[in-house]
């Protein structure tokens, strides 16, 4: 799967991507992802979950742009404040110890795992 999602990201980036939204034929690429043995739905998830890449599928095209990080980012921390306004303070308190306890790395993986389940 890699392989393609690197495909996909050259071709983008020689018609101007990440400076401009660039679109794809919808059936060429699900067509090319299912010659793989993939599901392009997933390819999508993928180049979202690691690439902040965004796709919007269309009937005849399907628009790809760069993820806003900053946006991102913002609507990340709100999710989070949010979550913990709902919390009772020893509840807090022991998410916010284990999360400093965590490596750079697991609080990476922390944050794909809340994006892959669509909450952040």
């Amino acid at each position: 799967m890699n392989e393609f999602i690197d495909k996909i990201i050259k071709t983008l980036e020689t018609n101007g991507f990440p400076g401009k939204k660039v679109s794809l034929p919808t059936e060429k690429m699900y067509e090319a992802a299912d010659n793989r043995g993939l599901s392009f739905n997933k390819v999508m998830e993928t180049m979202k979950a690691d690439h902040n890449i965004e796709s919007i599928v269309e009937s005849e095209k399907i628009v790809f742009s760069k993820q806003d990080n900053q946006q991102f980012n913002e609507d990340m921390f709100q999710k989070a404040q949010e979550m913990m306004a709902n919390m009772d303070p020893a509840e807090l308190q022991k998410v916010q110890e284990t999360i400093m306890n965590m490596s750079d790395e697991e609080r990476e993986e922390l944050m794909k795992k809340g994006r892959d389940m669509g909450l952040l």
